[in-house]
């Protein structure tokens, strides 16, 4: 449980490095995003969900 607070806690610092470096690239990104096709982000998300399950499962080694 304690690996999964970590990996939420990183997601928050990673996005606000983001957000405080790069503010107009993020405008721009959700401006892009807010016009594609829900079913097409749904989809990609599924994609980054899977991807990152993967991801744990080889680092964790199991």
């Amino acid at each position: 449980m304690q690996d999964l607070a970590v990996a939420f806690a990183l997601t928050f610092v990673l996005e606000g490095i983001y957000y405080a470096l790069a503010p107009e690239k993020a405008q721009s990104m959700m401006r892009e995003l807010s016009m594609l096709d829900p079913e097409m982000l749904r989809k990609a998300g599924l994609l980054i969900a899977f991807i990152g399950v993967i991801a744990v499962v080889m680092i964790k080694g199991g």
